[in-house]
């Protein structure tokens, strides 16, 4: 077309509606030519997107069609008089359950099946339109005709923003639509009212041609740059370019980059543009270890356990510098410091040491042995004392059942070997010998005893040669009265009565208990304090 048609088409354009019929009609020759011809990047552009018309009720602006019932042009009628977002008017929609209303436009050009378009738009919420209402919502439908809804191409979403608002919609056709429409659509029920969704609407852009992309991207690493940005535009059978930033990238797929987020514009051969951004994030590998310590000491059998998540399976485990192993566990490991590498299939490293101690030996700290009281008893012990290994230990000597008891009791003179067991059964043994003194098994009492702390005869007891059972000692002074009582052989009369030493003179004692055989015993007599 001539630079002349050109000129005469703005000249009718100053005189109104069939300028713009005209101009509408070039716009198709237009996009047919570019997308056939030349194959540009479709622009569509909508007759009257600012909406304007006569205000007034049941009014349609100028080049859309009502599709359903009866918009209006506002601001003023139905007390509405918020200021337009563009130009001098906007469109206002209501709806219910039982009642839509919309509008509709032939379009320039189709939108054309498998392609994807953007288009943006001012709403604005009225919290009463006519009658009360709960929120706003706006559907674009595509159709081949003013009340074809044939595909739902975008919706809002319900909003209570009653200032303008920007919205942005990617429409994406399954099927060639000569036609759009717009509609209130009532998302969800309203309390206050019948019909309460209401729309005010106002400033549409173009409708451009973009391209659909995925976006892709996977960590980077801690310490290095090993992460992976990626886009994957639809396949519309053309060439593309791109441009990431930063780094001024010009691949679909970029490798080796840090953490931080990318912005990617993809242009195709027709000048279609789309993108969008991702973030590459620090890789989530995580790891923990944990190390099982040797039974015994020298028992070559600790082990390092490795916990692992986040990062990108599969997981590589290396030892010091061993060969790479899939086993996240190391077993039969000696006393001693070890490094630990875990790697991802991305290669990020994370790197533990490991201090493996061996348990202290067992050993015997003290072995103390209690003969038997004489040769017809069986009171002799074995008391040991354990250092090392790991607690708690048992105990047990000859053939007899295992104890928790470090006193080994209830002997006969005799050679014995015992055995000491920590939790983790690692075991020591030794000997003793438990022998008797005296032959005869009898208890002695003293005639007299001198508590004036020379360490001889200071105290008034029994020397006792004999296993006793319910032993009871008490002693009397001259008048009857009872000054000393002892259950324990081992304790004695010290000479004090309530803290006041006694003077030299004789008493009485009472000494009982059942002996070696159980039978009940009692000596009776006199002991002379001396001072």
């Amino acid at each position: 077309m001539s630079l002349p048609v050109f000129a005469r088409i703005r000249v009718l354009h100053r005189h109104g509606y069939m300028a713009r019929v005209i101009t509408r009609i070039l716009c198709v020759i237009t996009v047919n030519v570019c997308l056939h011809q030349y194959a540009c990047a479709q622009v569509i552009e909508l007759s009257n997107p600012s909406m304007e018309g006569n205000i007034g009720r049941d009014s349609v602006p100028d080049g859309w069609i009502a599709a359903s019932n009866t918009p209006d042009v506002l601001p003023g009628p139905l007390n509405i008089y918020k200021r337009p977002a563009d130009g001098k008017s906007y469109a206002g929609l209501h709806s219910g359950p039982a009642y839509r209303e919309g509008l509709a436009q032939l379009l320039a050009a189709p939108l054309e099946k498998g392609l994807a378009y953007a288009i943006s738009v001012d709403l604005a919420y009225s919290p009463r339109y006519l009658q009360a209402a709960c929120n706003g919502n706006l559907t674009i439908y595509g159709g081949n005709s003013p009340k074809d809804t044939a595909q739902r191409l975008w919706s809002s979403g319900p909003f209570t923003d009653t200032t303008w608002r920007r919205f942005y919609a990617i429409l994406e056709p399954t099927a060639t639509y000569t036609y759009i429409s717009i509609w209130a659509d009532p998302y969800e029920s309203c309390s206050v009212s019948n019909i309460g969704t209401a729309v005010l609407i106002d400033n549409f852009s173009n409708i451009r041609q973009v391209i659909k992309t995925t976006l892709s991207a996977t960590p980077s690493c801690n310490n290095a740059s090993t992460g992976t940005i990626q886009v994957t535009p639809v396949d519309y059978h053309t060439t593309y370019t791109y441009l990431w930033m930063p780094g001024n990238y010009t691949t679909a797929k970029v490798d080796r980059v840090p953490p931080g987020e990318y912005t990617v514009v993809v242009t195709a051969a027709n000048g279609a543009t789309g993108g969008g951004t991702v973030t590459v994030g620090v890789s989530s590998l995580t790891t923990t270890l944990t190390t099982i310590p040797a039974t015994c000491a020298g028992s070559h059998n600790a082990e390092i356990h490795v916990a692992v998540t986040g990062g990108m399976p599969p997981y590589r485990f290396v030892l010091d510098d061993h060969t790479a192993v899939k086993d996240s566990v190391f077993k039969g490991l000696d006393e001693g410091r070890y490094q630990v590498y875990v790697r991802d299939e991305q290669v990020c490293t994370d790197t533990l040491t490991a201090l493996l101690r061996d348990p202290e030996p067992l050993s015997l700290k003290q072995v103390e042995i209690k003969p038997c009281s004489c040769s017809e008893t069986q009171d002799g012990k074995v008391v040991l004392q354990i250092e090392g290994g790991t607690q708690p230990y048992k105990y047990h000597i000859d053939n007899e059942a295992w104890q928790t008891d470090s006193i080994l009791s209830s002997l006969k003179a005799g050679h014995y070997i015992f055995e000491v067991a920590d939790t983790n059964g690692c075991t020591i043994s030794g000997s003793a010998n438990i022998n008797s003194p005296f032959k005869n098994c009898l208890v002695v009492m003293p005639t007299a005893f001198s508590p004036n702390g020379d360490g001889n005869n200071d105290l008034l007891k029994p020397k006792v040669f004999d296993a006793l059972t319910n032993y009871e000692l008490s002693v009397y002074n001259r008048w009857g009265g009872l000054v000393f009582r002892s259950r324990d052989p081992q304790a004695g009369w010290d000479g004090y009565v309530k803290g006041v030493i006694q003077d030299q003179q004789a008493f009485i004692y009472v000494c009982s208990f059942n002996d070696r055989n159980n039978e009940r015993m009692e000596l009776r007599g006199s002991v002379v304090l001396l001072r």
